[in-house]
């Protein structure tokens, strides 16, 4: 590695540093411009309640509340009874034997023809 790369990597990397001025200027512009963003946005929505003549309060809770209402409507569909939600437990569990079974007799019939290699 001769000294011409070491000042030529030195040099890149000092310019894909900013110094603490330049990166300062660039956060305040950031903040400025986030600022004035946030204050057209509240505009707008002061502007869209004095169009209509009225102002339509909603508390977070009550927003909440109406979120969790609606998602508990799409649960209701396919276990509404206890005695379904047992039944497809139980299904589950019968399908799961019913592959163990079949997993261990193949096992068996690979330890027969010597093809099972645990190790």
């Amino acid at each position: 590695m001769g000294t011409s790369e070491t000042t030529e990597w030195i040099m890149e990397y000092h310019q894909s540093r900013p110094g603490l001025e330049v990166l300062q200027h660039q956060i305040d512009d950031f903040i400025i411009a986030h600022e004035e963003k946030l204050e057209e946005e509240r505009k707008e929505k002061e502007a869209l309640a004095a169009e209509g003549g009225w102002t339509v309060v909603v508390h977070h809770k009550a927003a909440m509340e109406n979120k969790m209402t609606k998602k508990k409507h799409k649960e209701v569909g396919l276990d509404f009874y206890r005695f379904q939600k047992r039944e497809a437990q139980r299904n589950e569990i019968m399908t799961l034997q019913s592959k163990f079974e079949e997993d261990k007799k193949r096992l068996q019939q690979m330890r027969a023809a010597r093809k099972f290699r645990p190790y």
